[in-house]
Parts: structure tokens; sequence; C-alpha cells
């Protein structure tokens, strides 16, 4: 496949797996609550419109007023003050979000009643019950359940006062509360207090949207409203009219948008034509809205209950109220700190200061969203599944397109692009485009399967390469060349590496004591055990000579597994030649191992007409000369510090510092012992300690401490070489003025 038809492949698929995985239910809740959330973060708090107005019903108020903090014992008598107030400033609607569930004294439903009723604008607040019913069958058996809402009205008294009586279900905290319900299915299509509130403030309005509706239907919605009842249920019923209209003639809505398109204004405070719109997208949209929000607690303006009472209530500092005329009023629990009512609800501002919204902001927030007509809107399924698709198809194809490096770079901008205009859309539409599955899911993978398929192409070239030259060169030694573009016979390539150096016991005398055919089969068998744990490793064995074998671990990166790798297969070599199955090769050629890092030029070394692929640099010589020293020490595997530095989980025993054979610089000496988890570890921990302390002493010229603590480990340990070393070199004294470095003069 050309390179092209590989990135419009990929576009497809990453399209088409957005638009299967976003059509999972699970997806849409995760998207609610990251990618909405974050729409909500970035546009922060706006400024909500003037003409909406909380009161609040507080612990301030509460107080002020020499009344319980329990709003629902308050009398009835000062809600009825507060509607006389609030209809004499000019409100031009008072929803009260108070359940008034139960019948008081006559006398004080009578006076609430009569301000209800004079005033002529309130809306009561309704509360629904969900009940669940258990089924059965003729036979007694369990079929299922059916769950029904239940309506439960406040007072008759008072209901029947009311312009409207209105429910407002919100799902119970800790639930985060993204949408309200504009129309109840549950409870017969009723309008909810949002609803009920915006088409009392919008009345003026209504005969001409009657009118038109009736020019374009011949069916006149809402007749109890029409022909002047003002009571609570021809409300309800002419707003049921006017949704069952828009409902039956799906048409409609188009057809007075297009009326209106001289007057499509939403600006809060408008005058009657400015209001015709947003009565089309009250009746015209869904029956569950989402919130958009304004902000955290009060940041719709928010006046205390008492303040309204007289000045005398107000709060230290506290302005004159604004201006109520013409302005929806929404009477409710709310307090500045945490409230001790239950009504309060978990929204996206909460994270902020960890107040939470309460049910009559939220019903306030409902209403000035419908009179803006900008509630936040999702994208309808088609242009959803069109947008994934699109996206899909251009973030695929752009990082195929592109090589491994550029594509995270052009998927990086494009991120920011598409969440830039997200941005934008949601700030000043509130136009909710998705997040998570384009962002989330969609990059993430067109990037996974473009850096994968880039890598699938480079290692199919790789083996091209390792197919014409592997029989030349070491296996990862090409994948490294190949991939670094690196080629001639002169070329040298510095890296860092770790050389494992290896050799055996009196293999002169061996070799002259055998014959020919048996140490040929003896030597293949003693390579196969050398050569296995390099390979298994990703080591490369650089040269075999005689007894001798030099292994190299390196990258062009400062890898810090190469150095694991590198033990990891000195440990296997001593370990195989250990086991039963090699104990012949083992007795006959006793395994000396040396390791050391640091710089290295991998490169063809040569002239003429002859080069060869080798390692070139100190650390060669460096592990050559460490190998070397089991010879003196008596150990088996010796590594440099250098070789230790940053790898962990291993046993060892600090040797001190030597300058070796023919070098100038000291080299911190360790013998390997094995890993911290071999069953012997734990053993040897106490007589690691007691060498610590006897190096430490022969490092500071403490002659005499040192020999001592050397021959007590001797006693109990007359095998070990290194006792017998150090304890040589005690005898011998060192000049005063001795630094702690051993030097060998002899390989």
């Amino acid at each position: 496949m050309t390179r092209q038809a590989k990135a419009l492949l990929l576009g497809i698929l990453t399209g088409l797996f957005g638009v299967v995985v976003s059509s999972l239910p699970v997806m849409h809740a995760l998207e609610e609550n990251t990618g909405l959330d974050l729409l909500f973060r970035l546009r922060g708090p706006r400024t909500p419109p003037e003409d909406v107005v909380v009161v609040s019903i507080d612990r301030h108020s509460a107080q002020v007023l020499g009344l319980p903090n329990e709003p629902a014992k308050w009398p009835r008598s000062i809600h009825a003050q507060l509607v006389n107030r609030l209809a004499a400033a000019g409100a031009s609607v008072i929803a009260l979000d108070i359940f008034f569930r139960e019948a008081r004294g006559p006398g004080e439903d009578r006076l609430l009643a009569q301000a209800i009723r004079e005033a002529n604008r309130v809306v009561l607040f309704a509360y629904t019950r969900k009940e669940i019913t258990r089924l059965f069958d003729a036979a007694g058996d369990y079929t299922g359940e059916m769950i029904t809402q239940q309506l439960l009205p406040p007072a008759e008294e008072l209901a029947s006062a009311a312009r409207a009586v209105a429910p407002f279900p919100l799902p119970v905290y800790p639930v985060r509360v993204s949408q309200y319900w504009a129309f109840t299915s549950g409870t017969g299509n009723l309008p909810t207090e949002p609803v009920a509130a915006l088409q009392l403030h919008a009345e003026a309005a209504l005969p001409e949207l009657q009118a038109r509706i009736v020019d374009l239907t011949l069916t006149p919605p809402g007749k109890p409203a029409a022909s002047g009842d003002q009571t609570e249920a021809g409300l309800v019923h002419m707003i049921q009219a006017l949704r069952a209209a828009f409902v039956t003639h799906p048409e409609l809505a188009s057809a007075l948008r297009d009326a209106f398109s001289s007057s499509l204004k939403t600006r809060p405070g408008a005058q009657q034509h400015d209001l015709l719109p947003v009565l089309l997208g009250l009746y015209a949209g869904p029956d569950s809205r989402y919130l958009n929000f304004y902000g955290p607690p009060q940041t719709i303006t928010t006046i205390p209950y008492a303040s309204l009472l007289g000045p005398a209530n107000a709060r230290p500092g506290e302005t004159a109220p604004p201006d109520l005329h013409g302005k929806a009023v929404f009477v409710g629990y709310s307090e500045r700190l945490h409230p001790e009512q239950l009504d309060e609800f978990y929204t996206v501002f909460s994270q902020d200061n960890g107040l939470n919204l309460s049910g009559v902001e939220i019903a306030a927030t409902a209403f000035a969203n419908l009179l803006e007509n900008l509630p936040v809107t999702p994208l309808p399924l088609p242009a959803f599944y069109g947008l994934l698709l699109a996206w899909g198809f251009l973030a695929g194809a752009l990082v195929r397109l592109l090589s491994a490096v550029p594509a995270v770079l052009a998927g990086i901008g494009l991120a920011g692009l598409y969440l830039g205009g997200c941005h934008v859309l949601f700030s000043h539409s509130a136009l909710w485009l998705p997040l998570l599955v384009p962002l989330g899911l969609q990059l993430p993978l067109a990037l996974f399967a473009a850096v994968l398929w880039h890598y699938l192409d480079v290692n199919r070239e790789r083996k091209t390469i390792r197919s014409a030259f592997g029989l030349y060169l070491p296996p990862l030694v090409v994948d490294e060349l190949a991939g670094q573009r690196t080629a001639g016979r002169s070329s040298g390539q510095l890296m860092h590496g770790t050389c494992l150096s290896t050799d055996a016991y009196e293999y002169t005398q061996l070799s002259e004591a055998m014959p020919p055919a048996e140490l040929g089969e003896l030597m293949n068998a003693y390579y196969e055990t050398l050569f296995q744990p390099v390979r298994n490793n990703n080591g490369i064995i650089s040269d075999v000579i005689g007894d001798a074998m030099l292994a190299i671990w390196a990258s062009v990166n400062r890898e810090p597994g190469i150095k694991r790798r590198a033990i990891q297969a000195a440990l296997e070599i001593s370990n195989a030649l250990a086991a039963p199955a090699h104990a012949a090769v083992q007795h006959c050629l006793k395994t000396r191992i040396g390791l050391h890092s640091g710089e290295i030029l991998l490169g063809s070394i040569g002239a003429v007409d002859h080069y060869e692929y080798r390692a070139v640099g100190d650390i060669v010589n460096t592990s050559t000369r460490i190998q070397g020293m089991n010879t003196h020490l008596g150990t088996q595997i010796l590594l440099s510090g250098e070789v230790l530095a940053g790898v962990d989980g291993l046993q060892t025993r600090e040797l001190g510092s030597f300058i070796l054979s023919g070098k100038s610089r000291p080299v911190v000496i360790h013998e390997l012992l094995g890993t911290e988890d071999d069953p012997i570890a734990a053993s040897r921990a106490g007589y690691l300690t007691r060498f610590a302390e006897a190096l430490a002493a022969f490092r500071g010229g403490d002659w005499h401490t040192a020999r001592s603590i050397f021959t007590a480990l001797q006693m109990e340990h007359d095998h070990d070489g290194v006792l017998r070393f150090f304890l040589a070199h005690c005898r011998m004294q060192p000049p005063p003025d001795w630094d702690g470095v051993i030097r060998m003069e002899i390989k």
C-alpha cells in the first residue's frame, strides 16, 4: 500500500471507531461528566440576565426576623408580606420555590392566599413523588415493576389562588445536576416551575404567538387562556395546549422562526416582540434540557429574604435591593455558606469552592436560560456522528501521512485547534461539541496506530537490511545501523556500552594435553554455554579468540537497561557452567568474567581490503584487565563501579580501588555474588558487613585492625581468595602516604 492509501484507511477506521464508541450508552455519561465539565471550566462564570433575581431564605433572615432556622415552620403571614412587597415593586412573576404541603389555620392560609390572588403572578411549587408498583400475574408470580410519578400539590386554598402550580424534579445529591425537565412526561406533560414562570413573564407576547399559530395551523391553542380564565388550571392548560401544538405540528417551529426572522433577538428584558422567539424556544425545545450554569452559588443576583421586608433587616454593608420592576423573582432556600437545608445539588461549579447550588438557584438558572434562549445545546445525532467521522478522518489521515515526531506534533496542534474551537462555540452560543471521544479516544488511537504503523514499516526495512548484511554483522548492530542510516567501511559511531570479557583457566595446558577433535567438541560445548546467555540478553558477540570471548551491549542513547542485561548474562553464564549438564566443561574450563561500562566506538576497523566491525575504546581493554584480576583475587565475576551505577537488586562485595596493569586511573572493583533475592543472600549479610569494616580500615591505613578482621574472616572462610589477597597486602605495609589505591603491576 502507498502512504496515501494507508492514510486514507487509517482516517476511515478512526472515524468509524469514534462513531461506534460514542454510540455506547456509557459514553454519553462520560462525555457529560468530563467533556461538558471541561467546557464549563474553560469558559468560567458568566454574567446572568438582570431580569432574574433570587430571594434567599437563609439563616441570617431567620435570625433577623426572630424565626426558627427551619423555614417550614415560618408563619405564612411572613410569606404574604413578601408577596405583597414583590407585587408592589412590580415583579413580573413570583415563583415561590417552597412546598406548602399542609393546610394551616384559616387565618394564615387565607392571608397568604389573598396576597397570591391579588398579585396575580405567583407560581407555587408542587412536589413529585416516585411510586413503584410491583406487578404479579394471575398465578401470583412476580412479573416486574411499574414506576409512576405522583404530583403532590400545595394546600388547596393556596393552589387555587396561584396562577400556576408546577413541579421542578431534580436528581438527588450526590448525582451531579446537568439537566432539568421543561415538561414532565411522567405527570401528564405538566410544565415545570421555570416554564410556568417564563410564560407569566412573557404573557404580553402570548396573544401574538397564539394568533400566528392559528394562522399556520388553523387550530386555536390554549382556549382557556384565550377566554380569560386566569386560574391555575387555565394557565397550565394553556401551556399544555401550546406545547401540544408544537408536538403535533413539528413544522410549526420552522414556520414561526421564519415569521420572526426580522425580530430574532434573545437579549433579556426585551420588548414584547422580542419575547416571541423566547416563547418559540420554550415550546419547540425538548422535554429535557441542559443547564447553562452561570457560576457558583449566588452568581445570580441574590437578596436575603429579610432585606425585602425592611431596610433595617439588611446585612451590614449591604446595598439597597435592586429595582425589581419587570423582573422574575424566585424565592427559596439558599445560603451563602453550607446550608442546613437539604435543598442543594452538586453542579460543575461545586468543585471551585465546595458549595452546591440550591434548588431555587437551579430553577432561576433554568428560567434565565429560557429567557436568553441559550441552553447548553448538544449536536443533533446526524451532525454529532458526522463530526466524529470528519474529525477521525482528518486526524487519522494527517498523522499517518507524517513521520512519527511530526505526527505527534501535528496531533497536539490539531487537539489545540479543536479544543479552542469547542471553547469558542460553547462560550458564545452554548453549543456543546464532544471532547472525550475526539480528543480522548480518536486522536490517541490515530497517533498510536500511526506510530505503530511507522514502526512496522521501519522494522520491515531493517529486516531487509538484515537479510543482506546479517551474515557479516551482529544482528543488533545491523538494526542500530539501519535506524541511524550509517554505512561505509570506515564509518564509526560513538555509543554508550558495557563490555563483558571472559577467559578460561589453564586453557593452554588443556589444549596441549587433549587431542584436537576432543578439544574442538569441548570448545563447541563451552562456547554454546557462553553464547546463549549473551543472545538471550540481547548482547553482541564481538570477538572470540581461543578461550576468550568479548560481548558488547551498546546503544546510541544512554539506556539504563544495557548494564542490567550484561550483568544478567554474566550470572547466567556462571549458573550455566555450574549446572550438572555442563559439569565436564566447568571442570576443564573454569571461567573468569569481567565487566566495565563507558563510551566505545563501534565501526569498521581495518585497512585496504580487510575490515572488521568491532568495538574500540578503553572499556574493552579495562574489562579484559578486570577479568584478569579474578586470577589474583580467587573470584569468578568482577565488575567496575561504572557497571553498578544505577543498577539495584544485586548483592556485591566492594573490593576497593585499583590501578590496573598498564592503566593510570583507578577503578573501583566489586565482586558480583548474586541477586538480593537469592536464597543464600541473607546468610552473607553479616560476613559482607565485617568485610566492609576491614576494607575501610585497610583503606585508612589501619593495618592492625584490617589484618585482625581479615584473619578472623579467613578462619571462617579459608577458601576466600580475596581475604588471602588483602592479608598479603597488609603484611607488605604500604607507605605512610598511601592513598588507599592498590596498584596491580601484572595482568
